[in-house]
């Protein structure tokens, strides 16, 4: 049995708790609210494991802590439980710049701290099978990508290529390898009624000059979400308001796939902390290679340097030139 502790606030906190409810093996023992707000009470059914202070949760029998917190709050608790030799589990980003995701980094390596940094696009069926399908050398040699992500404005200081930018950037390293060039505009503006709205324009060059265009808007009244990835040999496109996700156009004659019918019958987020709690039952070690996170958030911190200049910045070796 896997035991769980859940810090959080708002409606991520209850997202987090629904999902591992669904999860077998595994058992929430102490759920801690950071904020409370009196229409996003937890379930009742948590009521008697809810305690005060993150300091509490060690003397519980605890294997790893679920972070859903404020990004502006990360690194502080963060840094508290790796004192504590607490095993952490944190959604993207993992921090607002390069430099304070070094040091929970290194903090954690100095402590034997397992840090998993999750991305929900690397649990999406449609990414997942994008990738899957890159691999596979099915769209043959990577020419120009296309990502495009949208929702509405989130309000407070994050800027759009951290809070919106860093899943895409995870994802699309992930998928195609490093990035050597960034150039980006940026956008900011209020609606009549004062309300704010950003959007962004980054264009990536990677170190196999495969070029990539990324779409960014917190304008959008709902997410939305769109790909078009286009090699020598075909392309593969998804956009997240079409009625089927996905769809494959190929130059080549080519058996179409299927998808894993059970992958829809769990969110993304359940995908993602079943893939976790797998490896820290069995392998016990992380799960990301530390510099993953670190290289979207260079990619965003070069994207906002980009924009404020006009200029193009170049990646090498972990540092801007």
């Amino acid at each position: 049995m896997l035991n769980v502790a859940v810090v959080g606030s708002g409606k991520s906190i209850n997202n987090h708790l629904d999902a591992w409810s669904r999860i077998q093996n595994t058992n929430v023992v102490a759920v801690v609210q950071l904020e409370t707000l009196e229409n996003e009470q937890v379930p009742e059914e948590y009521n008697h494991k809810i305690v005060e202070h993150v300091s509490e949760i060690k003397s519980l029998d605890v294997d790893v802590v679920d972070l859903c917190i404020p990004i502006k709050k990360r690194l502080d608790i963060i840094r508290q439980l790796c004192r504590e030799g607490l095993h952490i589990i944190c959604e993207t980003p993992l921090a607002s710049t390069r430099e304070e995701a070094s040091v929970i980094i290194e903090e954690c390596a100095e402590k034997n701290v397992h840090l998993y940094v999750g991305n929900t696009l690397r649990f999406s069926p449609e990414y997942v099978d994008a990738r899957n399908q890159v691999f596979n050398g099915n769209i043959g040699k990577p020419g120009v990508i296309r990502l495009s992500s949208g929702t509405s404005h989130p309000g407070g200081q994050i800027d759009i290529f951290t809070g919106l930018g860093i899943p895409d950037f995870d994802w699309l390293t992930w998928t195609f390898g490093d990035v050597e060039r960034v150039m980006a505009k940026h956008v900011k503006r209020e609606r009549l009624d004062g309300s704010p709205i950003e959007y962004a324009l980054v264009s990536l060059r990677m170190k196999d000059n495969t070029f990539v265009h990324i779409e960014l808007s917190w304008a959008r009244a709902k997410k939305e979400t769109s790909f078009e990835l286009t090699g020598d040999k075909g392309m593969l496109t998804h956009n997240s308001k079409d009625s089927y996700p996905i769809n494959v156009q190929l130059s080549a004659s080519y058996d179409e796939f299927e998808f894993e019918e059970n992958i829809l019958a769990k969110t993304v987020l359940q995908r993602q902390l079943e893939y976790v709690a797998a490896w820290v039952e069995t392998k016990n070690k992380p799960v990301v290679a530390a510099d993953e996170p670190l290289k979207a958030i260079q990619i965003a911190e070069a994207a906002r340097k980009s924009a404020n200049t006009g200029q193009p910045v170049s990646l090498k070796e972990g540092a801007f030139l």
